[in-house]
This record gives structure tokens, C-alpha cells and sequence, in this order.
């Protein structure tokens, strides 16, 4: 009977077993085709379980043929799909939300957006694609909150990033990392067609897992890669041209007039600046004889990527070119991209992105402050009866001024670099056990770049010359390598408990080389000359070789429980060889939480909330952007005259400090996310607060040490500054039939201040006239200006005797009626430096991005805008009413001018003495509000029905980008203007004459099969 029993026992075990067995399967988003990470798998009914991994792939155990499966994930709608005997269950998952849960890279890894406890915002690829630009950057402006892209606008510039403020004075640009590999702080290399997403790590909490290297923010980009399935082959295309608005200069007959005016008020003979006395001509347009009407831009490219279960691929392949508006000028850059990535098994597969490039630069000096200046009454050349050999030598010049002939110096301009570069990243991931992944990456960055430049000999007259030729070439070769090396656990305890644990070490070294040479003196100025080895005379040469290594620890825990309860802590320590060996290592730790309030049972009933999640994090981060030898003193050549011969010699290069430490900056962050109306509105609001402490510093006057150079600086740690500020962002985005649109608002604030500096030495910056503009002291906002005040125009001598201290003493006894009156703030009878204050501030009170889309069956439109509000702008072509020193003036100026009483309140009188200083003082009479909000992109576009295209998509589309600005700032470019002196953060605000962003005009096609 027992062995009856026993059978029939076994008979059920075998039957019931045979109706269990194991799942697998991968999850991927509709919206994208990508895998879904952390996706839950459940068995309905049961607590049988589990969750995606990186790829998106999962299995279950012991399931019955007959269960059904839930797929779900918060911001996706959730599947039930029944088993039915299949082995196998792929599903591909609707959006539910707004992209409440797309993956977000971190730093060494990603996780779903929803489980973010620190600010990171995210844009895809198809947002920068939209942009036609050299950097991707650009396409950034007014799109993610918080950070200041301002941009320069000629051809291979990068834009100015500033992410969050400023906290330091030694570079604000962020750190860029390209598929895990850090890349420094320019990515024009990248072709933005082939960029997936970009991650801005916004605050310390999420940058401190980069240590160093993340005091400025990190934006971490991530490269398109293969996919499994057919090859899929895209093609895009756009060309156009730009342009950029004309300044209205005075034509020859405008200028005469204006110029003997000078002479006139300051009761001087007249004089006229041409011999002709030309009063009615029009003269010569310098604008439209060095400038271009438009300059050509374009941008091809081609890709293709596929895969099989084993082997991923794919390929980009692009060109941009952009010429100068310049008659000379251009900017051109070949990329390409080879990423593959094969699966050796279910524990092992390898990669290697594989990146080279090609940039080519032909340089235009920056003559637009020339241009405006050059008096219309100079013909471009001499009589052809005075020319000679040389060619250079057969312009003309103006007899009554000091400007250089634009025409001649564009001509003479010979200056061009070509630069290769490769960026290889090779890695293998093992996954011993499932959740496990061992990850070992090595990355080279080499660039090599060659500039040549020639400047001919020529003789013009006295003023403009050059009497001997010269040539130059210098070679720069930087060769930078990471190997990094991470282990990933990824583990779920009950369905609640959630843990991503990750630990690592990097090693990083970088150099830097760069020699060149230069002679004299070549035979003739044909081109055939133009190289280092055919001077004659003179030969001088320089070159650096220097390197500097980072090595690193890392780790991070992130915690979630039940989707309600968020928790994230890092720390990284970093050793620089930049430092003495005392000081080498600092430790860079980070927490951050969040609660997910909507998730709570109590809040289950209420129908407002879709999401409400509140976050909050601190964090440290450091700054080493130093010079490699800071620490030491060297000694380098040098050359001195002695007896009429040059010698050379060696001589003290830099001071050396061996007591400099790393450099820190403490964040604070506090924020908000919340949805409603069915994720169709989503808020964020975000406060922050970034401190430095030990700030480097260089300290000046070295000398009265002991230090054997009279301008000798050493570094210091002596610096503090704050940046505090809000985010706010409010999106929506619905659909309605065939009809699907989205608007969003992005606005920032953002005060920096410098707590401590150089103590009662302030930080000048801006030379004007023998003073200087900015004043960065302790205690104040950065980058303001400092100056008189100018208090309107005198419009008789009645006001000028009136304006006294209060005893009776004129205070500008040189003004005339006409002339700018400047307050005596210290009401001491006289004007000097103690009568200066602060005048205009560079750094916005507001940042402004609006970006609207809509889309209806075929055709979609786009529109971006961006702008600033309560920045000043320190105006200096404003000093183009003068006439000074016989330059060019406005058309219209001498109406505008004041010439008698009541006719101007604005503009002084023109005087050829200018004894009242109205034009060579820094005063408030140059500040004006830079305020400005800019039509970044409006773009329609086309997709041509498949009945018409078959299997292939074809796209045609139309954009205008920069087609126009609303702003009351006077001069050629707000934003260009709030950019500075080469984009120092120490330096901004003040127009030079730069060159502005220009007008562009695209026709593009976009190909997919």
C-alpha cells in the first residue's frame, strides 16, 4: 500500500512540476526603444518577483504555464500578460506619465528618473538635433534650468556654461564626460547628431561622485549606440547662411560735418579731416568692404546601427562647416563615431567607442571695432601711381587718426590651425552573478594640433607698418587617459527594499606639449615663404612639457523602500599631483533624500497629486584647476640686452608655494517635484546654495618678499565666494487626437558673491582709458562695475555754476554747457576716485527659457526662447558719438549730440579736447540694461506620408535661428556683451565690439530606411 502511495505522490509532484518553469524575457520603452531599467516583474497573486537590469532583461522562477505576469513601473502603463506555456515574454511599455521614469545616467551608472534624490536634468537627442551649431551647448540655451549658456557667435567658439552660479574664480566651465569617459571642458569634438541624452549633474550631491572634477557642474552625454534588429541607416542635411545686422555708420559727408563741430564747440579753428573738404560724398562703406552680406553654414551626416543577439553596432559619420562673416574666416570640422559592443555569453561582454576628428581653423581677427571706426573720407587703396612691389604696403590710410586700415589688415591676415584628435574607449562588463556587474574601462583622449601663422612686412606710413616679416608655428599635443574601474550591484529585497551599491577606482593622467619657433625676416612675402625655416633673422623658440595625474576611490549607496523613501550617499577620495605630498588627497562626500509623498497610502485618495516628491542634498566637491607646478618654483630661459647683443640666459618662471590644498565648494540643495492633471503638468522648484573655501588664488607683488620679479605671483588659499539661487520650471505637455503639443517655463535666479578675495586688494578687471571698469572686492557681487556717476547733461552755464559743494566750490570747472554733470558722492568740492560707487552689476536677476512644440499628423513646430533680466551691460561702443581722435561716428550723432540747450539729455556735446572727460571717464554714462529675451529657434517641419516614401521617413524642415530680439540695449548683441573679456566669469559684461550672434537661415532633410 505504501509504495501505491508513494507513486501516486510522485505522480502529482511530476505533474505540478511540469506545469512550473522559468521566465525570461527583456522590457524595452515604446517611446524609444530602450531597455527599461528596474522595471517590476511579478507573478499576479503571488509574491514571485524580480526586476530588470541595465539591459532591461529579467527572469523569474518557478512560474505556472497558466500565470499571469504584471509588468509595471511608475510613469508606464502597467501589462498583465499571461504565460500560456511561452518560456519567453518580451514587452515593450507604454508612456503612462510625461517621462516621470525614463532612465537618467549618473555618475558610474544610471537609474530610473523617479528614484533621483539630487538635481540632475535631462534633455534627449532629438531636442539638440533641432539646433544647427558647432557645440552642442548651444542647443541647451533656455532648456534646462539653472544654467547660463551664453554665446559668442563666431565660427568655433564655444559658448560660456555656467551651471548654477559662480563659486570660483579658476574657470567656470563644467566637466564633460562622454559615454564614462571625462573628456575636459570642450566637447566641439562631438557631432550633436549623434548624441542620445545629456545629464547636467546640477548639484553637489550628484557631482561629488567626480570629485575634482565636479566643482562646476558635470554634464555626462551619452552617444548613440546599437540596437538589435535590421540595420537601420539615417541620413541628415542643412545648409544656409547667416548674417549679421549692419551698424548705421555716418557716410564721408555726415563725418566731415561732425568732425569740424569738435573743433567749433571747443571754440577752435574748424578743421576737416580730407583734403577734398567732402561734404556731400558718401565716402567708403568699411562695413560692406570687410564684411560678407552672409556667410555660408552647413552640416551633413550619416549613420547606421543594427545588431544581432550577440553583436551590436553602429556608425556616425558628420561635417560642419561655418564660415566667418568676415571676408576671410572659416571654421570646419570632420567627426566620426564607431561604437560596437559584442556579448560573449551571459557573464561577459566587451566595447569600444571609437571616436576620431578633424577641425581646421582659418582666423579672422576681431575688426569690428576697426570697421565702426575707420572714417569714411580714407579710400580703401592709394593712388595706383603710388603703389609698390609689395602689395601690402599700397593701402591707405586715414592722415587724422590712429585706426589701422581694416581692408589692409584682412588682407595681411595669414593664420591657420588644423587639429586631430581620438577619443577611444574600450571596455568589458562581466556579470558573474545577476545583479553583479564588474565593469573595467580605459579611455584616451590625444589631440595634436599644428598653428601657423605669417605676418607679412609692409609700410603703409609711419603709424601702420611692419618692417620685417615674420613666421610662427606651434604644435600642441595633449594626450589624456582614464582607466576606470567600477563594481555595480543591483538587489531587491521583498518587492521594497531597492539597493544599487557601487564602488570603484580610477586612475587618470594627463599631459600637455607644445613647442614652437619663429624667424624673421624672409626673403620676400610670397606665399611660398610663408614658414618657420625661410626667416633669416631673429630665431626664437619655447616649448612646455608637462604632466599631472589623479587617482581616485569611489563609492555610493542608493537606497529606496517601497518607491516612497529615497536615500543616496557617495564619497570619493582624490590624490593630485598638483599638490605637495601633505596635501595631496581631500575627501569629497555627498548625501542626498527624498520622499515620494504621493506614494503614501493616506494620499491615495485624493485625485490633485500625480507626483509630489520632495528632495534634498549636500555635498562636496573640489577645484585643482591650477598651474602643475604650483607648488614649486621653476626656473626657465630668458633673454636681455647686454652691450647692444641679446643674450640668453635662465631666469625665475614662476613662485612656488608649497603649503597650496585643494580647493572646495560646499553645496547645499533643497527641491520639490510635483504632477497633476495626469502628468500632463509638472512643477519643480528647486533653492541652492554653492560655498567655496580655500579658493586659489594668485597673489601679486611678489617683490616686496624677497621675490626677484617685480609682477611675480604665487597661489594661495585665500579665497571664499557664495552663489545662492532658486529653479522654477512648469511644463505641460497633452495630446488630442491627432493633435500633441508642450510648452514649458524655465526660470533662475542667482546672486554670486566674493566673501573674501585678496583682503583690501580688490580684483580690477576691464583697462579703459588708464582706469579700469570692474571692481571684485570682498563682500560684494562679482563682476560689477565700478565708476562716476553721471547725473545728466548741463544744458547752460547756469547748471554748471550750480553744481558746487556746499561751499560754493565749482566741482567741474572744466564743463561747458553740453557736457556730462558727475556727482560728488563725498560732497568734498572735486571729483576723484573717492566720488566712485558701483554702477551695474553683469550677472542677471532673472533667467528666462520658453519652449513651446506642437505637432499635428505631419507637421511639427518648434519654437525656443531664452533671455535675461536686470543685467547690465557696460556699453563701450557707445564712445562711437564721440569722434574721438577722428575716428567714425554713428550716422545721425550730431543730432542726437547735444548742440544747444534742451536738445539732448543723453548724449554730451562733441568737443575734439574733451576737457570735461564725458568719454574717458568709467561712469554710469556707458551702463545700459542688457536685459534681452531672444528667439533662440523657430522651426517647422514635414514628414512626408509613408504612402509617398514607402519604407522610407523623410523629413523636410525649415529653420530660422536667432530671427529676432526684444531688448532696449543699444549696441549689436546683449548676450554676446554679457560674455565679456574672453568669457572670464572675474570680466563679464562689457561690449568691445565683439563679434555677436548671428542671424541664421537653415534648410534641412532628415532620412531614416
Amino acid at each position: 500500500m505504501k509504495r501505491y502511495l508513494f507513486l501516486l505522490l510522485s505522480f502529482f509532484a511530476l505533474n505540478l512540476y511540469a506545469q512550473q518553469g522559468n521566465l525570461t524575457g527583456t522590457a524595452i520603452a515604446a517611446s524609444d526603444k530602450e531597455p527599461m531599467i528596474g522595471l517590476t516583474v511579478l507573478v499576479k497573486g503571488t509574491t514571485n518577483g524580480t526586476v530588470t537590469d541595465l539591459d532591461g532583461n529579467y527572469t523569474l522562477t518557478n512560474v505556472p504555464k497558466d500565470a499571469t505576469i504584471v509588468f509595471s513601473m511608475i510613469g508606464y502603463k502597467t501589462q498583465e500578460v499571461k504565460v500560456n506555456g511561452k518560456n519567453v515574454i518580451n514587452v515593450v511599455m507604454e508612456d503612462d506619465t510625461q517621462a516621470l521614469d525614463e532612465v537618467v545616467v549618473i555618475g558610474y551608472g544610471a537609474v530610473k528618473k523617479s528614484d533621483l534624490t539630487s538635481s540632475i536634468s535631462a534633455i534627449k537627442g532629438d531636442e539638440l538635433k533641432k539646433l544647427t551649431g558647432g557645440n552642442a551647448m548651444n542647443a541647451l540655451q533656455g532648456k534646462i534650468n539653472g544654467v547660463q549658456i551664453t554665446g559668442g557667435g563666431g565660427p568655433g567658439t564655444s559658448p560660456r556654461v555656467i551651471i548654477r552660479g559662480v563659486s570660483t574664480v579658476n574657470g567656470s566651465d563644467p566637466l564633460y564626460v562622454v559615454d564614462g569617459m571625462p573628456v575636459g571642458t570642450n566637447i566641439n569634438f562631438l557631432d550633436q547628431n549623434d548624441i542620445e541624452s545629456m545629464q547636467v549633474l546640477k548639484d553637489a550631491s550628484a557631482a561629488a561622485i567626480y570629485g575634482t572634477r565636479g566643482s562646476n557642474g558635470v554634464v555626462l552625454i551619452t552617444t548613440k549606440k546599437g540596437k538589435k534588429g535590421a540595420t537601420q541607416f539615417g541620413f541628415s542635411a542643412s545648409a544656409g547662411f547667416q548674417t549679421l545686422k549692419k551698424p548705421e555708420m555716418a557716410k564721408a559727408s555726415e563725418y566731415e560735418y561732425v568732425f569740424k563741430a569738435r573743433y567749433i564747440n571747443d571754440n577752435a579753428e574748424p578743421r576737416y579731416n580730407s583734403k577734398e573738404n567732402i561734404t556731400d560724398a558718401e565716402g567708403t562703406d568699411w562695413w560692406d568692404e570687410s564684411m560678407k552680406k552672409t556667410a555660408l553654414i552647413h552640416n551633413y551626416n550619416f549613420n547606421f546601427s543594427g545588431g544581432t543577439d550577440k553583436l551590436l553596432y553602429s556608425a556616425n559619420i558628420g561635417y560642419f562647416g561655418q564660415d566667418s562673416q568676415y571676408t576671410v574666416g572659416n571654421w570646419q570640422k570632420l567627426t566620426a563615431r564607431f561604437s560596437m559592443e559584442y556579448t560573449f555569453n551571459s557573464i561577459v561582454k566587451a566595447g569600444i567607442d571609437f571616436t576620431p576628428k578633424y577641425e581646421n581653423w582659418t582666423d579672422a581677427p576681431n575688426l569690428l571695432g576697426n570697421i565702426m571706426a575707420m572714417d569714411p573720407t580714407t579710400p580703401i587703396m592709394r593712388p595706383q601711381s603710388e603703389w609698390t612691389t609689395n602689395k601690402y604696403d599700397n593701402y591707405a590710410r586715414s592722415s587724422n587718426n590712429l585706426v589701422w586700415n581694416p581692408v589692409a589688415q584682412l588682407a595681411r591676415m595669414d593664420k591657420h590651425s588644423d587639429e586631430y584628435g581620438l577619443l577611444a574607449n574600450p571596455y568589458v562588463n562581466i556579470e558573474p552573478i545577476k545583479g553583479l556587474v564588474i565593469r573595467s574601462q580605459f579611455g584616451v583622449n590625444a589631440r595634436f594640433r599644428i598653428s601657423d601663422e605669417f605676418t607679412p612686412s609692409f609700410n603703409i606710413d609711419t603709424l601702420e607698418k611692419s618692417d620685417y616679416s615674420k613666421a610662427y608655428r606651434k604644435t600642441d599635443n595633449w594626450v589624456d587617459w582614464n582607466w576606470t574601474n567600477t563594481i555595480n550591484w543591483i538587489k531587491s529585497f521583498n518587492h521594497k527594499h531597492n539597493l544599487n551599491v557601487m564602488a570603484g577606482y580610477t586612475m587618470e593622467r594627463f599631459q600637455e606639449y607644445w613647442l614652437e619657433g619663429s624667424k624673421e625676416r624672409t626673403p620676400t612675402n610670397e606665399e611660398n615663404l610663408h614658414y618657420v625655416s625661410a626667416g633669416t633673422q631673429n630665431p626664437q623658440t619655447a616649448g612646455v612639457n608637462a604632466y599631472s595625474s589623479l587617482i581616485s576611490y569611489l563609492g555610493r549607496v542608493m537606497y529606496n523602500y517601497n518607491d516612497r523613501y529615497y536615500l543616496t550617499a557617495s564619497i570619493r577620495v582624490d590624490g593630485s599631483s598638483k599638490f605637495m605630498k601633505d596635501n595631496q588627497y581631500a575627501t569629497f562626500p555627498a548625501v542626498s533624500a527624498a520622499w515620494r509623498i504621493s506614494e503614501e497610502p493616506f494620499m491615495k485618495k485624493q485625485h490633485i497629486f500625480d507626483n509630489l516628491k520632495i528632495h534634498a542634498g549636500w555635498g562636496r566637491v573640489g577645484n585643482q584647476n591650477i598651474d602643475n607646478s604650483a607648488y614649486q618654483s621653476t626656473i626657465g630661459s630668458a633673454d636681455y640686452v647686454f652691450g647692444g647683443n641679446r643674450e640668453i640666459g635662465t631666469a625665475v618662471g614662476s613662485i612656488g608655494n608649497s603649503l597650496i590644498r585643494w580647493e572646495t565648494v560646499e553645496d547645499y540643495n533643497i527641491g520639490i517635484d510635483m504632477a497633476f492633471l495626469k502628468n500632463r503638468l509638472s512643477v519643480t522648484a528647486e533653492w541652492f546654495r554653492k560655498e567655496s573655501h580655500d579658493m586659489l588664488l594668485k597673489k601679486d607683488n611678489m617683490l616686496i618678499l624677497g621675490f626677484p620679479m617685480w609682477n611675480g605671483q604665487m597661489w594661495e588659499n585665500v579665497g571664499k565666494m557664495r552663489a545662492t539661487g532658486w529653479e522654477l520650471s512648469i511644463n505641460w505637455e497633452d495630446r488630442k487626437g491627432d493633435f500633441d503639443y508642450g510648452i514649458g517655463l524655465n526660470l533662475s535666479s542667482v546672486k554670486n558673491k566674493a566673501i573674501k578675495l585678496l583682503g583690501s586688494t580688490p580684483i580690477n578687471a576691464g583697462s579703459f582709458n588708464g582706469d579700469y571698469i570692474i571692481r571684485n572686492e570682498e563682500g560684494g557681487e562679482i563682476s560689477r562695475f565700478y565708476g562716476y556717476v553721471a547725473d545728466g547733461i548741463f544744458q547752460n552755464q547756469t547748471e554748471v555754476n550750480a553744481h558746487t559743494d556746499e561751499y560754493g566750490t565749482v566741482i567741474q570747472p572744466n564743463a561747458q554747457p553740453g557736457d556730462i554733470r558727475f556727482k560728488d558722492l563725498n560732497h568734498d568740492g572735486k571729483l576723484d576716485d573717492n566720488d566712485k560707487t558701483f554702477i551695474g552689476n553683469a550677472f542677471p536677476d532673472l533667467m528666462v527659457g520658453i519652449n513651446a512644440r506642437l505637432a499635428w499628423k505631419n507637421i511639427d513646430f518648434a519654437a525656443n526662447f531664452y533671455g535675461t533680466i536686470g543685467n547690465d551691460v557696460y556699453n563701450t561702443t557707445k564712445g562711437r558719438y564721440s569722434g574721438v581722435s577722428g575716428e567714425n561716428v554713428y550716422a545721425g550723432t550730431y543730432n542726437a549730440s547735444w548742440h544747444g540747450e534742451g536738445t539732448s539729455y543723453d548724449l554730451p556735446r562733441l568737443s575734439y579736447n574733451d576737457a570735461n572727460q564725458n568719454w574717458t571717464r568709467v561712469s554710469s554714462f556707458y551702463v545700459e540694461d542688457g536685459s534681452y529675451l531672444r528667439c533662440k529657434q523657430l522651426q517647422i517641419g514635414y514628414t512626408l506620408p509613408k504612402k509617398w516614401t514607402k519604407k522610407i521617413s523623410l523629413r523636410l524642415s525649415f529653420s530660422a535661428q536667432n530671427p529676432f530680439t526684444i531688448t532696449g540695449y543699444s549696441g549689436m548683441d546683449p548676450e554676446a556683451a554679457a560674455l565679456g573679456t574672453e568669457g572670464k566669469v572675474t570680466e563679464s559684461g562689457i561690449d568691445w565690439a565683439g563679434y555677436p550672434n548671428p542671424r541664421t537661415y537653415l534648410f534641412g532633410i532628415n532620412m531614416n530606411f
